[in-house]
């Protein structure tokens, strides 16, 4: 589609910006040596060294809450420290980390040392993660947000529609492949962070010690959980889908690594598209509605199977991935000061991160219980996700529309 159909893309709009373009071709390299091993490691300790499906679920859970403490010390030691120093420190970290995890399968190591290395990665690339959030808030107006944010989005799920691809071959060969692929990716992902982003404006009101978290700020906290509640549904994407694919449809690695590639294209072509149609849509109601297509789509996987049905399912779930995930990240820059960016988008991730890891967790249980029944395993979900959603279009609405607007 022409770039005049969407303004903030045309020239002097988003395009032009070098962080979002730095941003968004980190972001395609990371997304695509590092989604392969999120949705291939679940198949590697359950088929291969035959953990039990709530001990999977258990293992993401466990790793999420981890990670929850670094969402706001990250987010202070970027306002604090600047976001380029912070850029360059972490991609080198991961890259160690997805080494020795390769490393590590390829010996056949002991699982649970296994576990340990798989854990201490998720805190980094939420730091990352939140980097980068707070870059494209810092650089761009605050009426173009939600398309940068989506344009960085396209590009990650451009590498999204290669990565789980490539990671299904990968691990025909060995699974060690499908994490030694991540930490390559992670070392070109540094070099445009060396060379493209430098240091944007921020002032700090942080003192030279100490953290600090919004925590008077309670309609930030109240829009954070009422966004995370989102993510129990939506949260279901990736581990539990993966693994009820594989369990209950039969569907082979490399069907998987397609499937997941039909989700990527889905966003690449639909995201702006999706921005233009929802563009007059409150936000609220934009993220209430994501959590209707979520609800729905999942729960059809208990009616329908086969693979012309599975990719149309799929293309339906990635909707409710391009209604809901743009604007999350616009309203947390509008509510956060210039000057607290950093802590605000940690303290972001830390509340929605605490509802967001019971997903896998309960779906994995779910699956194990009910993997004969898929009713009795998406009905639940779905009923949630419908009541979930309502309650976000009736709360989030009235608190966004009383919050004086604090972003640039």
């Amino acid at each position: 589609m022409p770039k005049s159909y969407f303004p903030s893309l045309s020239k002097g709009g988003v395009f032009s910006n070098r962080y979002v373009k730095a941003i968004s071709a980190a972001q395609l390299i990371r997304v695509l040596g590092r989604s392969q091993a999120w949705i291939f490691i679940p198949l590697y300790l359950s088929v291969v060294r035959h953990v039990p499906y709530p001990v999977v679920g258990f293992l993401f859970f466990i790793t999420a809450i981890i990670s929850l403490p670094f969402s706001i010390y990250g987010g202070n030691l970027i306002d604090r420290f600047g976001r380029r120093k912070l850029a360059l420190i972490t991609p080198p970290l991961i890259m160690l980390i997805f080494i020795v995890i390769s490393t590590l399968i390829f010996l056949g190591s002991y699982i649970y040392i296994i576990y340990v290395a798989f854990v201490m990665v998720e805190p980094l690339m939420s730091i990352q993660g939140i980097l980068d959030n707070v870059i494209i808030t810092d650089t761009v107006k605050e009426s173009d947000r939600t398309d940068a944010f989506g344009v960085v989005r396209i590009m990650a799920n451009i590498g999204f529609s290669a990565g789980p691809a490539i990671g299904g071959f990968l691990s025909y060969l060995n699974y060690g492949y499908v994490f030694l692929f991540p930490a390559l990716s992670t070392a070109a992902e540094w070099i445009i962070y060396a060379i493209y982003v430098q240091e944007t404006p921020h002032i700090t009101s942080l003192s030279s010690s100490g953290f600090s978290f919004p925590r008077k700020d309670t309609k930030f906290i109240i829009i954070s959980l009422l966004i995370g509640s989102i993510f129990f549904v939506a949260g279901q994407w990736g581990t539990t889908l993966t693994l009820f694919w594989s369990r209950v449809d039969f569907i082979t690695n490399r069907a998987i690594g397609i499937l997941y590639t039909v989700n990527g294209f889905a966003v690449v072509f639909l995201q702006m598209p999706t921005n233009v149609l929802f563009r007059r849509v409150r936000d609220s109601t934009r993220i209430a509605i994501g959590g209707l297509i979520y609800s729905f789509s999942f729960l059809a996987l208990a009616f329908f199977s086969g693979v012309v049905f599975l990719v149309i399912d799929v293309v339906a779930i990635t909707m409710g991935e391009n209604v809901i995930s743009p604007v999350i990240y616009s309203i947390i820059g509008k509510m956060s000061p210039p000057d607290k960016r950093g802590q605000y988008f940690g303290a972001a991730q830390l509340v929605i991160g605490l509802v967001q890891p019971i997903a896998p967790l309960a779906g994995t249980v779910l699956l194990s219980y009910f993997y004969s029944d898929p009713v009795l395993m998406w009905g639940p979900l779905a009923v949630l996700g419908i009541v979930l959603s309502y309650i976000v279009y009736l709360y989030a609405g009235r608190i966004l529309r009383s919050i004086p607007e604090n972003g640039s």
